[in-house]
């Protein structure tokens, strides 16, 4: 056995587990894919995978095979990059990956100018919490949020970001004398999120002594349905909370911190012109709305934050670069 074909549908099926996770990775259904796995396995006249009740597990031929098709994958990934970082021409397939909360009606606004300045240039977003792998050609160009993004990657912070506190108008209402500091007895509920691993951040201690969970998920879509309801405060970036018309500031708590916003790209495809292009657009349309997602000037912040996002890269991301 030695077509790609074949070993790409062994590597699906060892990293998913199954044939259904191979199947979805693939883009097929699942009979295709039990269908090419007999028929690598006939061919090589061994057993790549033992059926089991928790699902398949490699035998020794099949770890064999895995090994032989990461290298070819590798190999061919290399290649892709290659051919990619010699690619001279404005136009073609551009695919971006970013977290959906991100890829906001503002961002739209901004993929609608870009395609009016490059209308040959097809875009291929990618709002997906997955990290994809740049490494990997999973995408062209990275939106990523972090504090650290990988070091082997090449790009800019386009702009830092604060997070704050946020709940409907009623809820406020409702919960006036509580923040105000009139009522001491009431707790003030809050949505948590399990990331936070029952702790709460101490931004709401420190304000509002007597508070009480409310409801804990590990989705931001679903603690923002909360807050519409007026369930609890709940803590997101300024960008978020500030764009949704149902939520609205809650002013007891200053806004603090958060991971800034970074455009990436594998150092090898920083020359192709649509890439840079679209890197040198997007940096400008966010840094020109700075406020959108740091939010209003507060005593003390600002000046180093300001610094930071100037700070434009020729080479690998550092940390310094933070």
């Amino acid at each position: 056995m030695t077509d790609w074909d074949s070993l790409r549908y062994i590597l699906a099926v060892a990293r998913e587990g199954g044939l259904s996770g191979a199947a979805r990775v693939l883009g097929v259904n699942h009979a295709t894919v039990s269908r090419q796995l007999s028929r690598a396995e006939e061919t090589a006249g061994v057993r790549f995978f033992t059926r089991l009740a928790s699902g398949l597990q490699a035998t020794e031929a099949g770890k064999v095979a895995i090994a032989h098709a990461e290298e070819v994958e590798a190999r061919m990934v290399a290649l892709d990059i290659a051919l990619a970082a010699r690619d001279e021409t404005e136009e073609g397939e551009l695919r971006i990956t970013m977290p959906p909360l991100v890829a906001d009606d503002i961002f739209a606004a901004d993929l609608k100018e870009f395609k009016r300045l490059h209308p040959f240039i097809d875009i291929q977003i990618r709002g997906s919490t997955d990290v994809l792998n740049l490494h990997k050609r999973e995408a062209d160009i990275a939106i990523r949020v972090s504090s650290s993004p990988e070091e082997s990657l090449w790009g800019r912070m386009m702009v830092q970001q604060r997070a704050g506190w946020f709940a409907s108008p009623a809820f406020l209402e409702e919960y006036a004398d509580v923040l105000s500091g009139k009522d001491v007895e009431t707790p003030l509920p809050y949505i948590g999120f399990t990331a936070w691993d029952n702790v709460c951040p101490p931004t709401l201690f420190a304000n509002m002594p007597s508070c009480k969970i409310a409801l804990k998920t590990d989705d931001m879509v679903s603690a923002l349905s909360a807050a519409h309801v007026g369930l609890g405060v709940v803590r997101c970036t300024h960008l978020v909370g500030s764009c949704d018309p149902k939520l609205v500031r809650v002013p007891q708590f200053a806004l603090d911190d958060h991971f800034p916003i970074w455009v990436l790209t594998h150092p090898d495809l920083r020359h192709v012109p649509r890439v840079t292009e679209f890197m040198r657009f997007i940096a400008g349309r966010f840094s020109a709305r700075r406020d959108v997602y740091f939010g209003p000037d507060e005593p003390n912040a600002g000046g180093q934050m300001a610094a930071a996002e100037q700070a434009t890269f020729d080479g690998a991301v550092t940390e310094a670069a933070e």
